[in-house]
């Protein structure tokens, strides 16, 4: 794996955030010349915010790009933790208003009753992803990874079929009140074309370098392997 080589160190969040849009761009724009579609995979927070906000004013062929999540919360898209909600509000603006999103929450009361539905829902665009953005909490989740979650070890079994599995996290301050989630699996890492992962601050990047199989995020940096790069700002 080539993880050192591909960590970029950042002055300011600002520098961050403008090579993130490139790179995202970059590699959208190769697979619309390769293959005529692409495929993007977002994640919520506030470092990819203003990335995605910088990529809606780019111009290319958005109608031919289909957007999806990395994970949800189980909460409807008028709540502040919808990450649809701020994909909508960022990315989903300008010229990329044309490009095609799908949400990873259905009217189900709880995401284990949507499984099925979801992976059929996300199946044309994980087989394979071309870009996805992920974040890391300073817990060492990354997705709705979480340590010791229900609906763990079925995200991150290497031969699970579905491309989408359901979590329930222990609560913490991480978490919050919203334990109810859906996530992409690992298989999904697996064979994603080209990951960008974000992290800010000493911390992240201190439990993201340790490589503590105890830290949901090392198992993605292991399915991830060369398709890995990260962006770290202090």
């Amino acid at each position: 794996m080539s993880q050192t080589s591909a960590f970029h160190t950042f002055g300011t969040r600002e520098t961050l955030q403008a090579d993130a849009a490139h790179w995202i761009e970059t590699r959208l724009m190769d697979a619309l010349a390769r293959r005529g579609k692409a495929s993007l995979i977002c994640s919520g927070g506030s470092t990819p915010g203003p990335v995605y906000q910088e990529l809606s004013a780019i111009d290319m062929d958005w109608k031919n790009v289909t957007i999806g999540l990395a994970d949800e919360r189980w909460v409807d898209e008028d709540n502040e933790a919808s990450n649809a909600r701020l994909i909508r509000q960022t990315l989903l603006q300008d010229k990329a208003a044309a490009a095609t999103f799908l949400p990873l929450k259905t009217e189900d009361a709880s995401p284990f009753d949507a499984e099925s539905a979801l992976d059929a829902r996300y199946r044309p665009i994980t087989s394979p992803v071309d870009v996805m953005v992920l974040g890391m909490g300073e817990d060492g989740h990354t997705l709705s990874w979480f340590a010791d979650a229900k609906g763990l070890d079925a995200a991150l079994d290497p031969d699970n079929p579905l491309n989408v599995a359901a979590i329930e996290a222990p609560k913490t301050k991480v978490t919050g009140p919203n334990t109810l989630r859906a996530t992409l699996t690992l298989p999904v890492i697996a064979r994603t074309r080209h990951i960008l992962l974000l992290i800010s601050g000493d911390k992240k990047r201190a439990v993201y370098q340790q490589g503590d199989r105890a830290h949901p995020v090392t198992h993605m940096r292991k399915a991830a392997g060369d398709a890995l790069t990260i962006f770290y700002c202090n």
